[in-house]
Formats: C-alpha cells, structure tokens, sequence
C-alpha cells in the first residue's frame, strides 16, 4: 500500500433527502407480513425525522401513537427486520468507496427507572437494569457517516458463581459482540479496503482473525501487553508488545486533538509517531493446541507525547493494525482514522440517547422496544449527516441536502438577503441553526448537533403551517357579519 493511497479518499458530499422521500427508501423494503403495516412504518418514520426530538407522544397525536405502539408489539416487528434494509444499504455504500472505516463501539442503555419494562438485563455492578447496544458505524475516512453497517442489542449475562477459567472460555462472552459486529458488516468487495477501527475492548485475536477472514483489515488499540514476535525476517524474537513498542525510535511528528471532557480543558497534544512490523498468535492456551489459528501479521504503531504541558496527563497510544505502515505520511493517517473513533461513537451516542430519547422510551417488554430501539437508532444517523454537510463541502449547493421547500422557508425567515436557488450547504445549515438558537456570530464554529436539530425541527413546524396556511387561502371563506347591523 503506497502513501498515494490517501488520494483516492472520496469527499463528495452524502445527499440529505427530504424526511418523506428518506423514510420512503429505508424502510419499504422492511416485511412485516402485511403492506399496511410496512406503509405504517414508513409514515412513523417520516414523522420522526421531522420531529427527532422529544418523546414519541410529543411527535404524534393520539391515534398515531397508538398505531406506532401497537406495530412495534407485533411479532412480526423485530430489531434485525426493521434495521436491516438500512444496514444493507449502508454495506452497498461502503462498496461504492474506495475506503471505508467501521468504528465498533459498544454504550449502556439505561433503563433502571423503568421498572414496568420486562426483558433487561444487569448494567454496571449489577444495580442497573438495561440493554447494551454495540454499534459498526460505517464512515468515510473524511469523518461523513455512511450510517450503520450492524447494530446488536443484548443482555449483558452476569459472570456465573464459582466459574472456572475453563467454563469461561467455553460460555459466550461480552467481548464477541467485536467479531460478531465485523462479521455482520460482511465481506469486503474486492479492490475496497474496509478498517474495522476499535479502543480497548476490541483487543482480541478473535475479533483481528475476523477482520482478517472477511477481507478487512483492522486498527486497535491494545489493551493487553501481549506477547508478538519481531525483529528483522528470519530474526524474529518473542517480545512484550508495549515494551517494544516504547522502545522504537520516532519515525514521526503530528498533532492530536484532545476533547474536553469531566473540566479537563481541550487541547492540541504534539505527538511523536513509530511503526514496526509484529506476528501476533492465538491466546493461550489454544495456541498449544495442534490446529491452532496461525498468527497474523501486524504493525504495532505508538502515539505518544514526548512534553506535555505541566500538570497534564501524557497521551499515548498503542494501536494494533493489518495496514502496512511504510512512510510518515502512513503513519499519520492511521493516527487521523483511530481519531475519528471517539468522536463519531460518541456525538452517535449523544444524539440517540438525548436527542432521540431512547432512554426515555416507554415500552413495556423488550420485544416492543428492540424494534423502537433500530427506528431511533436510523433517526439519529440522519441527523448527523446533515450536521456533517456542511463540514465537508460548504460550498455544494444546497439542493444536496434540502427540499426546496426547505430551502425557501430558510430563506424568508433568516436575515441577510439569503437566495433559495443560489443558497449552498452552509447557508442552509446556519440557516436551520439559527432557528434552534445558533448566533452565527463573527468567529463562531459550525452549529452543534443539538441546535441543528432544534432549528430544523421549528423548521418542519414552519413549513406545516405554511401549507396550512396555502390551504385556508384556497378554501371558500365564510361570509363577514356587517359592521353596523351584525347581519350576514
């Protein structure tokens, strides 16, 4: 793989389509035995995506409401038939990339308060009650989201009393959701290069032998301090991979950008950089076993900051990946694509969770809600992917993610003598913000994922009261009583 490889990144902006046209492709395909309750499905979904925030009984009135609950009690209505068209979509657009990143990660959703919901299982030491949910977020290496190539929802299974180390190996344990989360997105198309990009908890021979299987390639940080094998061809010695790791001289220099998170302030931390070819085996004691899985080729790439400032903690990272690292410019863009892990797992979490209110849910089995769970988790892809737009082609005309409905309302209600057929991508996505409560000030950086929503929420209202508006001036008006005698 030779550095040229980071020109055939595509950067094209992803189209945003309208709430109706949008819902429309991504859930018609889904069978739920019946066409009525398909079309059912649909119409939910569009009134989501013009209303994602807020509880379910704020975006329907009482007979819609009713109807989405009674769909997502059938039977026929589960979590991996209402998520898998979308899922399916997702792969088939990774397919049309020239690289394509999976970011794994796994988020708690809470449901403790819910007491009347049956179905959950333990969350944190045990006092909690909930779901987890491991997410595969297929993005471009620019950061645009492509949206979910797999979701899983299950219970996490409390550690069995007395168990032996020999029981443990042989139960099904929370750490397969990684390999099962690569092997549902599939395998890659040949000539498309597709990096299963995970933090600690993906560290597992299992989940590399996966990627590897499938015809991915993968990028980890590890967690264990293994034993690999390295040295020069034909000199190989077994080593513990953080010590060696440590011990290579730096190849080179970059930037990362540290959020702020828990008061500790956001910074640009000066990272040095260092690669080197590892044979990683199987875990003990499978690779004492004749038959045993042979060990994979690897490149161990440290991340660390040499001086950082008083009083802050260094950063470091040892990351596992299949890539081959040969030049500088390889070794920051593996940096750049693990970077993007925490921010897309992360503000996807956000949004799905405080925008989409998943916790906020009030079903009253787990049956019903899985389902509900894969609807919201689709909204929330949306949402990012408009806030996404206008980072990435500013300057794209706004049709590419806006109705020209949207984009005349945008246009009459924000100040500044916006144009609806000349406005670009930015115009409308400030446009939208500023409904939510975005200043658009001199200075100010792009709108958060919150304030869009909020504005393009208000932005639905808008247009609903426009039509409305089009529809009373059309309709024969009643006749005014006389001003002097109250006679018709």
């Amino acid at each position: 793989m030779s550095a040229s490889f980071v020109a055939e990144v595509n950067t094209a902006v992803i189209p945003y389509e309208p709430a109706a046209v949008w819902a429309e492709r991504t859930f018609a395909p889904v069978d739920l035995g019946d066409p009525r309750r398909t079309r059912r499905l649909v119409r939910a979904a569009a009134r989501i995506a013009d209303r994602p925030q807020g509880s379910l009984p704020s975006k329907f009135d009482w007979n819609g409401l009713r109807a989405v609950y009674r769909l997502m009690n059938r039977p026929e209505a589960t979590h991996e038939e209402i998520i898998g068209p979308h899922c399916q979509q997702v792969r088939e657009a990774m397919g049309r990339e020239p690289v394509a990143l999976i970011v794994h990660d796994t988020t708690q959703l809470d449901f403790t308060s819910h007491r009347a919901l049956s179905g959950t299982g333990p969350l944190g030491t045990g006092g909690g009650r909930g779901f987890l949910q491991h997410n595969s977020l297929a993005i471009r290496p620019d950061g645009q989201l492509l949206g979910l190539a797999c979701q899983q929802v299950v219970l996490r299974q409390p550690r069995p009393a007395k168990e032996t180390p020999a029981q443990r190996r042989r139960r099904r344990r929370e750490s397969q959701l990684w390999p099962d989360g690569i092997a549902g997105a599939g395998p890659a198309p040949g000539g498309r290069v597709w990096v299963d990009v995970a933090d600690c908890g993906g560290d597992a021979f299992d989940a590399m032998h996966q990627a590897r299987a499938l015809g991915h390639h993968f990028l980890i940080r590890a967690a264990q301090d293994r034993k690999v094998r390295a040295g020069p061809p034909g000199d190989e010695r077994e080593t513990y991979l953080r010590r060696y790791a440590r011990g290579l001289a730096p190849q080179a220099t970059g930037t990362v950008a540290i959020r702020s998170k828990g008061g500790r302030p956001g910074r640009q931390a000066a990272v040095a950089l260092a690669a080197a070819a590892v044979w990683v085996g199987p875990p003990w004691p499978e690779s004492q076993r004749a038959g045993a899985r042979p060990p994979l080729r690897a490149w161990v790439e440290r991340v660390w900051e040499p001086s950082p400032p008083a009083g802050c903690k260094p950063l470091e990272w040892v990351l596992l990946s299949s890539l081959p690292v040969g030049s500088a410019e390889q070794l920051r863009q593996r940096q750049a694509w693990y970077a993007l892990r925490w921010p897309v797992a992360e503000e996807f979490h956000q949004v799905e969770k405080t925008g989409c209110g998943e916790e906020q849910l009030r079903f009253e089995t787990a049956e019903a809600m899985r389902p509900m769970l894969a609807l919201l988790s689709v909204a929330a892809v949306r949402v990012l992917q408009l806030r996404d737009a206008e980072g990435h082609d500013p300057e794209a005309p706004a049709s590419v993610v806006a109705s020209a409905e949207e984009r005349a309302v945008v246009a009459a209600v924000t100040a500044g003598g916006l144009s609806a057929g000349a406005m670009t991508v930015r115009q409308f996505v400030r446009g939208a913000a500023r409904l939510g409560g975005y200043l658009g000030r001199r200075g100010d950086g792009p709108p958060g994922w919150k304030t869009l929503w909020r504005g393009y929420q208000r932005l639905q209202d808008l247009i609903e009261g426009a039509r409305l508006a089009a529809v009373m001036n059309q309709a024969p008006q009643p006749p005014t009583a006389d001003a002097n005698h109250g006679i018709p």
